[in-house]
């Protein structure tokens, strides 16, 4: 302890007062600082103060006794470590004082230097390992309730997902569906009229249509899995962007030309060059357009922009289609998660081309960004590679 031991001595009677105050200075040397409250409230009041070490407390205080005052600090959490001094060697005295929180208990008949120091350094052992403890409790409790909030906050993303993948499966079975139908219909229209050859070649390819709907679905849903499990290895190589670029835009130009768009492309001047898969940042710039293209409606503008910014490449795709949702921007690359209803998105499609997206701009030690003002006012989405 870094501070004089102090000490109150709550008792009515100034000779045991004065005997308990020779006998702590004979145990514990004079630096031993003492003070006396001669009544209950004064006792109370002392204590309420909370600056003393220990406290010597009287049963007898007048009407009143000392387990009363013990209950009355139990009740307001006074924590200072009180021995109960008795002078009637009632055992059940005794028992009563421990049971209300007194840390140790004394008879007067058989009170000594030696025994009140035992009793005093044992007080304040006992006191200062229920403060531990306390705080261990304390501690234990937070961590606990941490941990349960944690668990509780897995939880609840855990039937999240299950439920956009449940979402997701019923979306894929209509996207696998669909196609289905047709191919059906043309086997039936052909078993009907074997003779009948224009209508075989419109069945044929019809199905041939949607059998490569099919392989295109199935295709995107390999990839995916692919990326995500770090199964794809990049062929880097130098290259410069534009020629990516104009690829990607030579890909995506007859879904632009059939929806009635306009594609503005916006490119420095100059090449810019980095060392990456062309193949594959061709399959990232392709599936931004396709978005685009998707959700804006026919003769609406979309922009495709390149430039250079200190040691990165910025590739850039902005529309004045549907919108993104505040609460979608940070999850619109998550692979179930859709900005549209399950199963109703602009041009069909199970919308796994941005998670696609996000994993291959990754790979390449790049990130990707969804910006937009919200429904109805159109999105942007912005990659960033390094040169």
């Amino acid at each position: 302890m870094d501070h004089p031991l102090r000490i109150l001595i709550v008792d009515d009677d100034r000779d045991d007062f004065d005997l308990a105050r020779e006998l702590l200075v004979e145990a514990l040397g004079e630096g031993v600082a003492l003070d006396w409250a001669a009544t209950y409230d004064e006792g109370l009041a002392a204590l309420e103060r909370q600056v003393h070490d220990v406290c010597l407390l009287d049963y007898q205080l007048g009407s009143k006794t000392g387990l009363e005052l013990l209950g009355e600090l139990r009740r307001q959490r006074i924590e200072t470590p009180t021995i109960l001094l008795t002078g009637l060697g009632q055992r059940e005295i005794d028992v009563q004082a421990m049971q209300a929180g007194a840390a140790d208990y004394l008879t007067k008949e058989r009170l000594r230097s030696d025994a009140l120091e035992r009793s005093v350094r044992h007080s304040l052992e006992r006191h200062r390992d229920r403060l531990a403890l306390n705080q261990l409790n304390e501690l234990l409790e937070s961590r606990v309730e941490q941990r349960t909030r944690e668990l509780e906050q897995a939880n609840e993303e855990l039937r999240t997902s299950d439920r956009r993948k449940d979402e997701y499966i019923a979306m894929l079975a209509h996207e696998l569906r669909n196609p289905l139908a047709p191919i059906k219909n043309s086997l039936e229209a052909m078993s009907r009229s074997p003779d009948d050859v224009q209508l075989w070649r419109d069945a044929r390819a019809i199905m041939q249509r949607q059998t490569d709907q099919i392989v295109r679905l199935i295709d995107d849903l390999l990839e995916v899995s692919r990326v995500s499990q770090g199964k794809i290895a990049l062929q880097k190589a130098p290259m410069a962007l534009e020629a990516v670029v104009a690829q990607a835009v030579e890909a995506a130009r007859p879904q632009i030309d059939g929806r009635r768009q306009t594609l503005v492309v916006d490119l420095p001047e100059g090449p810019t060059r980095l060392t990456a898969d062309a193949a594959r940042l061709a399959q990232v710039v392709g599936n931004l357009l396709n978005n685009a293209s998707k959700f804006t409606p026919a003769g609406r503008p979309i922009t495709l922009t390149l430039r250079r910014a200190d040691s990165e490449a910025i590739v850039s795709v902005r529309d004045e289609g549907a919108g993104i949702a505040p609460e979608d921007l940070s999850r619109v690359f998550d692979i179930f998660r859709q900005v549209d209803p399950p199963g109703q998105s602009a041009d069909g499609g199970l919308g796994i081309g941005l998670t696609l997206v996000r994993e291959l701009v990754a790979l390449h030690g790049g990130s990707v960004e969804a910006r937009s003002d919200g429904l109805g006012q159109g999105s942007e989405f912005i990659v960033r590679l390094p040169l």
